[in-house]
């Protein structure tokens, strides 16, 4: 780890300290000198004392779980997304997060519950829409998931990401044409996008 990593893990600046033992929790220790793993131990446990500081909202639970899943913590990420459920039914991340987990536990289909009881929810929540697409991908019910990537697409354009994925799975389909479509359409919206214009060049050359 650079020396500058450990010097910022204790900057006097406390959001400076938060933020970066965020951002390493997933660096493995093995990486690490003893100093460096005392540094960022100390910033993860003021990264959680902070958190809980709030345990009475559900983002508080939000980060505490992405905190856990960032360090393969799996039960007690589960733990705070449902906690973060438990506060506010209608905290749709805690649904996104807790579908993802799932993923990592190879649980897809308790994955896919879990994102359509978002969907009574909030049925115009693009991100959930996106997230469902994908894991209908995993599960190979590929027309099932171009209906959800096309509408997370359409609720969230200015996400280029959204679109590029769209594009992608309407070409693994077979339907190249739609897919340059999606692409000129995002290209315009995201023109300095690499992703959208790499792949939409490749789409226009094998023409």
């Amino acid at each position: 780890m650079p020396g500058f990593v450990g010097y910022v893990l204790e900057d006097p600046v406390r959001a400076v300290r938060l933020e970066a033992g965020r951002v390493l929790a997933s660096v493995p220790e093995a990486l690490m000198d003893a100093g460096q793993r005392a540094r960022l131990r100390a910033a993860l446990a003021e990264y959680r004392a902070a958190q809980r500081m709030d345990a009475d909202r559900a983002e508080a639970h939000l980060r505490l779980g992405t905190l856990y899943m960032q360090q393969q913590q799996l039960a007690r990420a589960e733990g705070e997304f449902e906690r973060a459920r438990e506060i506010d039914p209608r905290f749709i991340p805690a649904y996104v997060n807790l579908a993802d987990l799932r993923r990592m536990q190879g649980r897809d289909a308790d994955g896919e519950a879990v994102l359509r009881e978002a969907l009574e929810i909030a049925p115009g929540d693009g991100d959930v829409r996106h997230a469902l697409g994908l894991l209908l991908v995993r599960r190979k019910r590929l027309s099932e998931a171009l209906r959800e990537l096309e509408r997370a697409a359409a609720l969230r354009p200015e996400l280029p990401r959204y679109s590029y994925v769209l594009a992608v799975a309407l070409h693994s389909a077979g339907d190249g044409q739609r897919a340059l479509r999606v692409l000129r359409d995002a290209r315009t919206r995201h023109p300095a996008d690499r992703e959208i214009r790499a792949f939409l060049a490749e789409l226009e050359q094998g023409r």
